[in-house]
């Protein structure tokens, strides 16, 4: 990682819990909206985090930043045109696997981690 990049992800922790939950749910590959909504409220049943006009803000906020982009519909989805498909940036992957990083020594140290789940 270049040092400007690294201090760059570096700033940008901690990660605001939202912002989080959109980049965990498009690690999983490039998705329209509604389906990142749908991966996020997988993670936390029944505790919706935010609702649709939450997330379009979030994403145009996302994407100023440079941690996501727009991309292409899989083919199988080329039909609705207008379908926007959200994917992580590089920038946007660091960021998440640095708070990702942040979190589990933060449980760690907390001691809310167990020896399984460390990594």
């Amino acid at each position: 990682m270049k040092r400007n990049n690294k201090k760059q992800i570096v700033g940008a922790l901690p990660v605001r819990p939202a912002a989080f939950a959109v980049l965990a749910a498009l690690a999983e590959g490039p998705k329209p909206g509604f389906a990142i909504l749908e991966a996020i409220d997988k993670t936390s049943p029944g505790h919706s985090i935010f609702g649709a006009g939450t997330l379009y803000r979030l994403l145009r906020e996302l994407r100023r930043a440079g941690w996501i982009g727009r991309t292409s519909p899989p083919s199988d989805d080329a039909l609705d045109e207008r379908r926007q498909y959200h994917v992580l940036t590089s920038t946007g992957k660091s960021i998440l696997h640095a708070e990702a990083r942040r979190l589990r020594r933060t449980l760690d140290a907390a001691g809310l981690l167990s020896q399984s789940s460390r990594g």
